[in-house]
């Protein structure tokens, strides 16, 4: 269950790293209210995933793990495909740990669940992306997302049981935008494409699959993250159209403040503010008592 999406984001004259994702996921029923989007100990990366929870989330917490074990990881000093290729041998270790609990239960099926890592590369000076799933035999396949390259025209990328119809959605929503097309032959492609950048449309695309009934393994409301060539990686809190504030996909309570900025979606497109609940603003929240403790 899931569908995330990441695409490079064209910001004055420099470049962003977008990632997003739904928030529901499976097991019996759905909760709509779990992180996909996780920000790892090291500058500029995160880690998404979609498939089974249980198995995902192992991936994601030894991830965070992988980075706290070497100092290079930690710290950035090791290149971001570095880190990948580590993840990689962690995880096509993984198979060797599964084992039968009973002698009569059948062999344990390989992990359903595909995994991504995004970040800055330092060594080549570009975004980059990793996806790590398993084929049917229990052999790991990492691959490297050439979708998210700036050499292309509108780097981006989908993951998840919808993206195929997110794809198909984001086409359409091109269209009709009238999104400009660098065509082979035309002396004017060169400059269309070194400006060919999605800004919000892949959210647009999120939010239209999550509104769609009859996606039900997607759901809840967005979550997303910005990854900058600074080595920053900021997580964000979703307002909603109702006003309610989100963050990794939980509601955040009524006397709960917080610090991060919040993005919302609205007749007049994405719109991102400081937050206006923070302690530092010395207001408190509304519909609850001022606090003197800071927390």
């Amino acid at each position: 269950m899931t569908l995330v999406t990441a695409w490079v984001r064209q910001n004055s004259s420099l470049h962003e790293l977008v990632v997003a994702s739904d928030s529901r996921i499976g097991g019996g029923g759905a909760w709509d209210a779990c992180p996909k989007i996780v920000p790892l100990p090291r500058p500029a990366t995160v880690i998404a995933m979609s498939g089974y929870a249980v198995e995902s989330y192992a991936f994601l917490l030894h991830a965070i793990n992988t980075c706290h074990l070497l100092e290079g990881n930690r710290v950035g000093r090791t290149d971001l495909r570095y880190l990948a290729k580590k993840l990689r041998d962690t995880y096509a270790d993984f198979p060797r740990h599964f084992h039968k609990l009973v002698p009569w239960e059948k062999k344990p099926k390989a992990p359903n669940l595909k995994v991504a890592l995004f970040g800055w590369s330092w060594r080549r000076l570009t975004f980059e992306g990793y996806s790590f799933t398993y084929d049917r035999s229990g052999a790991l396949i990492m691959g490297s997302i050439g979708t998210l390259a700036t050499h292309r025209s509108y780097p981006h990328y989908f993951m998840g049981d919808a993206e195929s119809d997110a794809r198909a959605r984001l086409n359409i929503l091109a269209e009709r935008r009238k999104l400009p097309i660098p065509l082979r032959g035309d002396p004017d492609a060169p400059n269309i494409a070194a400006n060919a950048f999605y800004d919000w449309e892949p959210l647009e695309i999120l939010l239209d699959v999550i509104g769609d009934r009859n996606m039900h393994s997607v759901g809840g409301v967005p979550q997303v993250a910005r990854v900058y060539q600074n080595g920053e990686c900021e997580l964000f809190v979703w307002r909603a159209s109702d006003g309610t504030d989100h963050f990794g996909g939980r509601p955040v309570q009524a006397a709960e403040r917080f610090d991060r900025r919040i993005i919302e979606f609205g007749h007049e497109g994405v719109k991102v503010s400081f937050s206006d609940r923070s302690i530092y603003f010395g207001g408190g929240v509304s519909g609850s008592p001022m606090s003197d403790q800071a927390n």
